[in-house]
């Protein structure tokens, strides 16, 4: 499964999860977002689970370059530093399924993620080719 498509299936099931928590959550909690003593937390959408199932079918490169283009929007590094970054993120998650489970528990995954392609489409950078390897330093 290419990278793009993966992104495509993340970002469904993340408007849904999105969704139900935006709807549910003030018709079970009259002071959302504040619960109060002796409120019952709502269970996660079923969503969530096929989320996480997706995620662990997925190559763990393709659940680090997903991270990649979380943090892209999210302004962590800019467009030149994608290989820089990718590393930094593979260091910093010996697991791709510890990364898989942060990555579920975003709401907004969804629009991070449409936001990180935009940044992609702006610089002309092909989702299905991006560029990871560093480059070569100059004598």
């Amino acid at each position: 499964m290419k990278l793009s498509e993966a992104i495509e299936k993340v970002i469904g099931l993340a408007k849904i999860i999105r969704e139900y928590w935006e709807t549910e959550l003030p018709k079970r909690h009259p002071d959302y977002p504040v619960m109060n003593p002796g409120e019952q937390p709502l269970p996660p959408p079923p969503e969530e689970k096929k989320l996480a199932k997706l995620f662990a079918s997925l190559p763990k490169d393709t659940v680090y370059q997903i991270s990649l283009l979380m943090d892209l929007r999210r302004g962590f590094f800019n467009v030149s530093e994608l290989a820089d970054h990718y590393k930094r993120l593979k260091d910093d998650f010996d697991s791709p399924s510890d990364l898989a489970a942060l990555l579920t528990g975003k709401v907004t995954l969804a629009d991070y993620l449409e936001d990180g392609l935009a940044e992609l489409k702006k610089h002309n950078i092909d989702v299905d080719n991006l560029p990871l390897k560093p480059a070569k330093a100059h004598k």
